[in-house]
């Protein structure tokens, strides 16, 4: 291997040259800028991955884990999806709760999108998005009990959480 402060060798540059000319050809035009109608075809290429539920602390009774107290108000979940770990706190807060996340794994960024379910219906009622910030991690206020939907858009995928029940339903 040359030091760094060689000069380069004329030879290797013509050879580089030679390859970007056979190839300049066949490159792709580039794409528009990004507009509603792209945003759909998007979705379409993007690989939809379904997260599986690892851990719900709703599940685990206090005596099973060691606490001799009544548990936490916060539920905590754990998702997996290829390769990812997908870790939630849904906390109450006045009289609405708050759903905290972070996604850990191999993507530096993207987006948590919430919809709420419709009971008996495929469609959603309404939908909040966040972002996720360097540390994958997101945060979303004022939800109300019910039933939530959570996908995540990372890169080209786009991973689907099973319905999440946020609020007490263990009456």
């Amino acid at each position: 291997m040359k030091p760094a402060n060689d000069p380069p060798d004329p030879a290797a540059g013509d050879e580089f040259a030679r390859i970007v000319r056979r190839v300049a050809p066949r490159a792709e035009p580039s794409l528009p800028d990004p507009s509603p109608g792209l945003w759909g075809t998007a979705r379409g290429v993007m690989q939809r991955v379904a997260a599986a539920l690892r851990f719900d602390s709703r599940a685990v009774r206090p005596e099973a884990s060691g606490m001799r107290t009544r548990g936490s108000d916060t539920r905590h979940l754990l998702f997996g999806a290829k390769g990812r770990d997908i870790d939630l706190r849904i906390t109450p807060s006045a009289d609405a709760f708050a759903l905290t996340g972070q996604v850990l794994g191999p993507d530096e960024c993207g987006s948590v999108h919430l919809a709420t379910c419709l009971r008996g219906s495929a469609r959603s009622q309404s939908w909040q998005a966040a972002t996720l910030d360097d540390l994958g991690e997101f945060h979303i206020d004022a939800l109300v009990p019910g039933t939530y939907e959570l996908t995540l858009q990372l890169g080209g995928e786009e991973i689907v959480l099973p319905p999440i029940d946020v609020g007490d339903h263990r009456a």
